[in-house]
């Protein structure tokens, strides 16, 4: 290869991603993938950049998932495991109760447990749709890209 195909890169913005873990590597790969410029023998560190990309998706959905309530309860140690699954399981017999006001009734959380959870819940999921507008845009000047 020649040396134009190396290149070092530093201080690359990733605040939008640091919520749910990703490396900056995972972050450019992830926008070298987004961008078309991702080739089966492209290296970022000498790691496969196609691993890291998937490694990048995987946090995100993984992110994704550990922001659902249950999720977030159980992790900030509001209630236990144990309690969410009783409380799913009241839930599953009578689906027109919200999750919240089982945890509630069972005496596992307070409603201002609940809101500081949904609160959180709700800024995490404005950055998660930034980034998906991140990468819609990416998408777009992508196509227009193979356009002309």
């Amino acid at each position: 290869m020649s040396d134009s195909n190396f290149l070092s890169l530093k201080n690359i913005n990733i605040d939008l991603f640091k919520p749910f873990g990703a490396k900056p590597e995972e972050v450019l790969a992830n926008a070298l993938k987004e961008a078309g410029l991702l080739r089966t023998d492209t290296f970022i560190n000498d790691v496969e950049a196609i691993q890291l990309c998937n490694n990048f998706l995987a946090k995100k959905g993984n992110f994704k998932q550990s922001t659902q309530l249950g999720n977030m309860l159980v992790k900030n140690k509001i209630v236990t495991l144990q309690q969410l699954k009783d409380a799913l399981l009241e839930q599953k017999k009578n689906p027109a109760l919200k999750l919240g006001n089982v945890l509630i009734s069972m005496g596992a959380c307070t409603k201002f447990d609940i809101e500081r959870c949904i609160k959180s819940q709700n800024q995490i999921r404005e950055d998660l749709e930034a980034l998906d507008t991140y990468q819609d845009k990416i998408s777009s000047i992508r196509h227009r890209l193979s356009n002309h």
